[in-house]
Protein backbone atom coordinates (compact mmCIF):
# COMPACT_ATOMS: atom_id res chain seq x y z
CA UNK A 1 0.00 0.00 0.00
CA UNK A 2 2.75 2.44 0.96
CA UNK A 3 4.60 1.53 -2.24
CA UNK A 4 1.52 2.37 -4.32
CA UNK A 5 1.17 5.75 -2.59
CA UNK A 6 4.82 6.57 -3.29
CA UNK A 7 4.42 5.64 -6.96
CA UNK A 8 1.27 7.74 -7.28
CA UNK A 9 2.98 10.74 -5.65
CA UNK A 10 5.71 10.56 -8.31
CA UNK A 11 3.18 11.37 -11.04
CA UNK A 12 3.24 15.03 -9.99
CA UNK A 13 7.04 15.15 -10.18
CA UNK A 14 6.98 13.65 -13.70
CA UNK A 15 4.37 16.21 -14.77
CA UNK A 16 6.46 19.04 -13.32
CA UNK A 17 9.64 17.93 -15.11
CA UNK A 18 7.69 17.67 -18.36
CA UNK A 19 6.36 21.22 -17.92
CA UNK A 20 9.85 22.58 -17.24
CA UNK A 21 11.07 20.96 -20.45
CA UNK A 22 8.38 22.86 -22.40
CA UNK A 23 8.82 26.38 -21.03
CA UNK A 24 11.47 29.03 -21.65
CA UNK A 25 13.72 28.74 -18.59
CA UNK A 26 15.49 32.00 -19.47
CA UNK A 27 12.16 33.88 -19.41
CA UNK A 28 11.40 32.18 -16.09
CA UNK A 29 14.63 33.53 -14.58
CA UNK A 30 13.87 37.04 -15.91
CA UNK A 31 10.44 37.00 -14.24
CA UNK A 32 11.95 36.12 -10.87
CA UNK A 33 14.69 38.75 -11.31
CA UNK A 34 12.02 41.47 -11.46
CA UNK A 35 10.14 40.34 -8.34
CA UNK A 36 8.73 43.18 -6.24
CA UNK A 37 10.10 42.44 -2.75
CA UNK A 38 7.65 44.82 -1.01
CA UNK A 39 4.61 43.06 -2.47
CA UNK A 40 6.20 39.71 -1.66
CA UNK A 41 6.62 40.79 1.97
CA UNK A 42 3.00 42.00 2.12
CA UNK A 43 1.88 38.63 0.78
CA UNK A 44 3.89 36.94 3.52
CA UNK A 45 2.18 39.06 6.18
CA UNK A 46 -1.25 38.18 4.80
CA UNK A 47 -0.32 34.49 4.87
CA UNK A 48 0.64 34.91 8.54
CA UNK A 49 -2.93 36.06 9.21
CA UNK A 50 -4.18 32.84 7.58
CA UNK A 51 -1.88 30.79 9.82
CA UNK A 52 -3.16 32.60 12.91
CA UNK A 53 -6.78 31.90 11.95
CA UNK A 54 -6.14 28.23 11.18
CA UNK A 55 -4.30 27.79 14.47
CA UNK A 56 -7.12 29.55 16.31
CA UNK A 57 -9.68 27.24 14.69
CA UNK A 58 -7.90 24.12 15.90
CA UNK A 59 -7.39 25.63 19.37
CA UNK A 60 -11.14 26.19 19.65
CA UNK A 61 -11.80 22.59 18.61
CA UNK A 62 -9.22 21.19 21.05
CA UNK A 63 -10.58 23.33 23.89
CA UNK A 64 -13.81 21.32 23.73
CA UNK A 65 -11.88 18.30 25.09
CA UNK A 66 -8.84 20.02 26.58
CA UNK A 67 -9.74 23.49 27.96
CA UNK A 68 -6.16 24.38 28.97
CA UNK A 69 -4.75 24.04 25.44
CA UNK A 70 -3.19 27.42 24.58
CA UNK A 71 -2.96 29.39 21.35
CA UNK A 72 0.89 29.32 21.25
CA UNK A 73 0.73 25.53 21.54
CA UNK A 74 -1.74 25.42 18.67
CA UNK A 75 0.55 27.57 16.49
CA UNK A 76 3.49 25.30 17.32
CA UNK A 77 1.49 22.20 16.40
CA UNK A 78 0.26 23.87 13.20
CA UNK A 79 3.80 24.51 11.95
CA UNK A 80 4.98 20.98 12.77
CA UNK A 81 1.86 19.40 11.28
CA UNK A 82 2.21 21.52 8.15
CA UNK A 83 5.85 20.53 7.82
CA UNK A 84 4.96 16.84 7.82
CA UNK A 85 1.93 17.35 5.57
CA UNK A 86 4.14 19.05 2.98
CA UNK A 87 6.13 15.87 2.37
CA UNK A 88 3.17 13.46 2.41
CA UNK A 89 0.48 12.90 -0.23
CA UNK A 90 -2.97 14.34 0.54
CA UNK A 91 -1.46 16.09 3.59
CA UNK A 92 -1.84 13.04 5.84
CA UNK A 93 1.24 14.14 7.80
CA UNK A 94 -0.95 16.76 9.48
CA UNK A 95 -2.22 14.05 11.84
CA UNK A 96 1.07 14.25 13.75
CA UNK A 97 -0.59 17.14 15.63
CA UNK A 98 -2.38 14.45 17.65
CA UNK A 99 0.84 13.87 19.58
CA UNK A 100 1.01 17.52 20.71
CA UNK A 101 -2.20 17.33 22.72
CA UNK A 102 -2.26 13.73 23.94
CA UNK A 103 -1.71 13.32 27.67
CA UNK A 104 -3.25 11.47 30.62
CA UNK A 105 -6.32 13.72 30.50
CA UNK A 106 -6.76 13.72 26.72
CA UNK A 107 -6.17 10.30 25.17
CA UNK A 108 -5.26 9.35 21.62
CA UNK A 109 -8.90 8.89 20.64
CA UNK A 110 -10.03 12.36 21.69
CA UNK A 111 -6.89 13.95 20.25
CA UNK A 112 -7.50 12.22 16.93
CA UNK A 113 -11.09 13.45 16.97
CA UNK A 114 -9.92 17.08 17.10
CA UNK A 115 -7.70 16.66 14.02
CA UNK A 116 -10.44 14.79 12.14
CA UNK A 117 -12.95 17.53 12.99
CA UNK A 118 -10.45 20.16 11.87
CA UNK A 119 -9.92 18.34 8.55
CA UNK A 120 -13.65 17.80 8.04
CA UNK A 121 -14.35 21.51 8.48
CA UNK A 122 -11.52 22.36 6.07
CA UNK A 123 -12.63 19.82 3.47
CA UNK A 124 -16.31 20.76 3.61
CA UNK A 125 -15.52 24.47 3.34
CA UNK A 126 -12.92 23.81 0.63
CA UNK A 127 -15.28 21.77 -1.53
CA UNK A 128 -18.08 24.28 -1.01
CA UNK A 129 -15.93 27.24 -2.04
CA UNK A 130 -14.20 25.26 -4.82
CA UNK A 131 -17.55 24.25 -6.31
CA UNK A 132 -18.59 27.91 -6.29
CA UNK A 133 -15.30 28.71 -8.07
CA UNK A 134 -15.84 25.95 -10.62
CA UNK A 135 -19.35 27.27 -11.24
CA UNK A 136 -17.87 30.77 -11.58
CA UNK A 137 -15.54 29.58 -14.35
CA UNK A 138 -18.50 28.14 -16.24
CA UNK A 139 -20.44 31.42 -15.89
CA UNK A 140 -17.66 33.94 -16.59
CA UNK A 141 -15.39 31.94 -18.90
CA UNK A 142 -17.86 29.40 -20.32
CA UNK A 143 -15.59 26.51 -19.34
CA UNK A 144 -16.99 23.39 -17.72
CA UNK A 145 -14.28 22.13 -15.36
CA UNK A 146 -16.76 19.69 -13.83
CA UNK A 147 -20.19 18.66 -15.08
CA UNK A 148 -23.27 19.16 -12.95
CA UNK A 149 -23.52 15.40 -12.48
CA UNK A 150 -19.87 15.26 -11.30
CA UNK A 151 -20.49 18.12 -8.86
CA UNK A 152 -23.59 16.37 -7.48
CA UNK A 153 -21.60 13.15 -7.18
CA UNK A 154 -18.87 14.94 -5.19
CA UNK A 155 -21.46 16.53 -2.89
CA UNK A 156 -23.09 13.14 -2.30
CA UNK A 157 -19.67 11.58 -1.66
CA UNK A 158 -18.82 14.23 0.94
CA UNK A 159 -22.19 13.80 2.67
CA UNK A 160 -21.82 10.03 2.78
CA UNK A 161 -18.22 10.29 4.01
CA UNK A 162 -19.14 12.70 6.80
CA UNK A 163 -22.12 10.54 7.78
CA UNK A 164 -19.96 7.41 7.98
CA UNK A 165 -17.20 9.09 9.99
CA UNK A 166 -19.62 10.61 12.48
CA UNK A 167 -21.88 7.56 12.83
CA UNK A 168 -20.35 5.14 15.30
CA UNK A 169 -22.45 2.01 14.48
CA UNK A 170 -21.93 2.42 10.70
CA UNK A 171 -18.20 3.12 10.99
CA UNK A 172 -17.82 0.24 13.45
CA UNK A 173 -19.56 -2.16 11.05
CA UNK A 174 -17.36 -1.05 8.14
CA UNK A 175 -14.12 -1.32 10.11
CA UNK A 176 -14.95 -4.58 11.88
CA UNK A 177 -13.66 -6.94 9.11
CA UNK A 178 -10.42 -4.94 8.89
CA UNK A 179 -10.16 -4.87 12.69
CA UNK A 180 -10.58 -8.65 13.02
CA UNK A 181 -8.23 -9.44 10.15
CA UNK A 182 -5.36 -6.99 10.67
CA UNK A 183 -5.21 -5.87 14.31
CA UNK A 184 -3.18 -8.26 16.53
CA UNK A 185 -5.11 -9.83 19.39
CA UNK A 186 -2.98 -8.12 22.07
CA UNK A 187 -3.84 -4.69 20.63
CA UNK A 188 -7.56 -5.13 20.08
CA UNK A 189 -8.63 -3.92 23.52
CA UNK A 190 -6.43 -0.81 23.22
CA UNK A 191 -7.68 0.00 19.69
CA UNK A 192 -11.29 -0.45 20.85
CA UNK A 193 -10.61 2.01 23.67
CA UNK A 194 -9.21 4.54 21.17
CA UNK A 195 -12.27 4.05 18.96
CA UNK A 196 -14.71 4.73 21.81
CA UNK A 197 -12.59 7.65 23.01
CA UNK A 198 -12.65 9.08 19.47
CA UNK A 199 -16.44 9.22 19.41
CA UNK A 200 -16.48 10.66 22.91
CA UNK A 201 -14.38 13.53 21.54
CA UNK A 202 -16.77 14.01 18.60
CA UNK A 203 -19.77 14.00 20.97
CA UNK A 204 -18.23 16.54 23.35
CA UNK A 205 -17.28 18.89 20.49
CA UNK A 206 -20.68 18.70 18.79
CA UNK A 207 -22.54 19.46 22.02
CA UNK A 208 -20.29 22.38 22.90
CA UNK A 209 -22.22 24.88 20.78
CA UNK A 210 -19.78 27.72 21.43
CA UNK A 211 -16.82 25.71 20.15
CA UNK A 212 -18.87 24.22 17.32
CA UNK A 213 -20.04 27.49 15.80
CA UNK A 214 -16.90 29.46 16.66
CA UNK A 215 -14.65 26.96 14.85
CA UNK A 216 -16.84 27.06 11.73
CA UNK A 217 -16.92 30.87 11.69
CA UNK A 218 -13.13 31.09 12.12
CA UNK A 219 -12.80 28.44 9.41
CA UNK A 220 -14.80 30.62 7.03
CA UNK A 221 -12.77 33.71 7.93
CA UNK A 222 -9.53 31.78 7.29
CA UNK A 223 -10.46 31.61 3.60
CA UNK A 224 -10.30 35.38 3.12
CA UNK A 225 -6.48 35.86 3.47
CA UNK A 226 -5.57 33.22 0.81
CA UNK A 227 -7.40 35.21 -1.89
CA UNK A 228 -5.54 38.41 -1.00
CA UNK A 229 -2.31 36.46 -0.60
CA UNK A 230 -2.55 34.90 -4.06
CA UNK A 231 -3.33 38.28 -5.61
CA UNK A 232 -0.33 39.98 -3.95
CA UNK A 233 1.94 37.07 -4.85
CA UNK A 234 0.93 37.39 -8.50
CA UNK A 235 1.36 41.17 -8.46
CA UNK A 236 4.91 40.75 -7.12
CA UNK A 237 5.95 39.05 -10.39
CA UNK A 238 3.95 41.33 -12.68
CA UNK A 239 0.71 39.34 -13.02
CA UNK A 240 -2.37 41.53 -12.59
CA UNK A 241 -5.59 39.62 -13.20
CA UNK A 242 -7.65 41.14 -10.38
CA UNK A 243 -8.37 39.74 -6.94
CA UNK A 244 -11.71 38.20 -7.97
CA UNK A 245 -9.86 35.79 -10.27
CA UNK A 246 -8.08 34.35 -7.22
CA UNK A 247 -11.39 33.83 -5.44
CA UNK A 248 -12.04 31.32 -8.23
CA UNK A 249 -8.50 29.94 -8.58
CA UNK A 250 -7.22 29.40 -5.01
CA UNK A 251 -9.93 26.90 -3.95
CA UNK A 252 -9.31 24.88 -7.13
CA UNK A 253 -5.58 24.78 -6.35
CA UNK A 254 -6.29 23.69 -2.77
CA UNK A 255 -8.54 20.96 -4.10
CA UNK A 256 -5.73 19.65 -6.31
CA UNK A 257 -3.42 19.50 -3.27
CA UNK A 258 -5.63 16.75 -1.83
CA UNK A 259 -4.95 14.43 -4.78
CA UNK A 260 -2.59 11.58 -3.80
CA UNK A 261 -0.74 11.87 -7.14
CA UNK A 262 1.41 14.75 -5.98
CA UNK A 263 3.29 16.12 -2.98
CA UNK A 264 2.60 19.80 -2.19
CA UNK A 265 0.69 20.05 -5.48
CA UNK A 266 3.87 19.82 -7.56
CA UNK A 267 2.98 19.19 -11.20
CA UNK A 268 -0.80 19.22 -10.82
CA UNK A 269 -0.83 22.86 -9.69
CA UNK A 270 1.49 23.90 -12.54
CA UNK A 271 -0.75 22.37 -15.21
CA UNK A 272 -3.87 23.89 -13.63
CA UNK A 273 -2.30 27.36 -13.46
CA UNK A 274 -1.05 27.24 -17.05
CA UNK A 275 -4.62 26.49 -18.12
CA UNK A 276 -6.39 28.91 -15.76
CA UNK A 277 -3.98 31.82 -16.26
CA UNK A 278 -4.17 31.16 -19.99
CA UNK A 279 -7.80 32.28 -19.81
CA UNK A 280 -6.45 35.73 -18.94
CA UNK A 281 -3.74 35.69 -21.60
CA UNK A 282 -0.96 34.97 -19.11
CA UNK A 283 2.02 33.11 -20.57
CA UNK A 284 3.01 29.61 -19.48
CA UNK A 285 6.29 31.01 -18.11
CA UNK A 286 4.44 33.48 -15.88
CA UNK A 287 2.05 30.75 -14.73
CA UNK A 288 4.93 28.43 -13.84
CA UNK A 289 6.77 31.31 -12.11
CA UNK A 290 3.69 31.97 -9.96
CA UNK A 291 3.35 28.24 -9.23
CA UNK A 292 6.98 27.99 -8.10
CA UNK A 293 6.68 31.12 -5.97
CA UNK A 294 3.44 29.77 -4.49
CA UNK A 295 5.18 26.46 -3.75
CA UNK A 296 8.08 28.13 -1.97
CA UNK A 297 6.13 30.76 -0.03
CA UNK A 298 3.07 28.66 0.81
CA UNK A 299 4.74 25.30 1.45
CA UNK A 300 8.50 25.09 1.72
CA UNK A 301 9.00 28.28 3.73
CA UNK A 302 6.36 27.29 6.30
CA UNK A 303 7.63 23.70 6.28
CA UNK A 304 11.15 24.93 7.07
CA UNK A 305 9.79 26.94 9.99
CA UNK A 306 7.88 23.85 11.09
CA UNK A 307 11.04 21.75 10.92
CA UNK A 308 12.79 24.30 13.15
CA UNK A 309 9.90 24.23 15.62
CA UNK A 310 10.00 20.42 15.62
CA UNK A 311 13.71 20.41 16.40
CA UNK A 312 13.23 22.90 19.24
CA UNK A 313 10.10 21.24 20.63
CA UNK A 314 10.43 17.53 19.76
CA UNK A 315 7.36 15.37 20.09
CA UNK A 316 7.17 13.18 23.17
CA UNK A 317 5.59 9.85 22.26
CA UNK A 318 2.77 9.13 24.75
CA UNK A 319 3.38 6.11 26.97
CA UNK A 320 0.21 4.45 25.69
CA UNK A 321 1.79 4.24 22.22
CA UNK A 322 5.02 2.65 23.36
Amino acid sequence: MKGHIKILSLIGIVLFLFILSRVNLGALVDIFAQTNIVLLFLALLVNCVAIVLKSLKWKIIVNSVKPDFSFPESVKAFFVGFSFSTITPAKIGDFIKVLYITDKNCGIGKSLATVVIDRLIDIILLFSIALVGIYGFSVFYHIEILSISAILLIICGICVGVYVILNKPVLSALLKPFFNLVVPQQLKSKISLYFNDFFTGLFVYYHDRRCFFSSIIVGLLSWIPPFIYGYLLALSIGIDVGIFFFVLVIPVLSLLDLLPISISGIGTRDIALIFLFGLKGISAEQAVAFSLLYLFMSYWLIALIGAGVYLKYPIEIPKELN
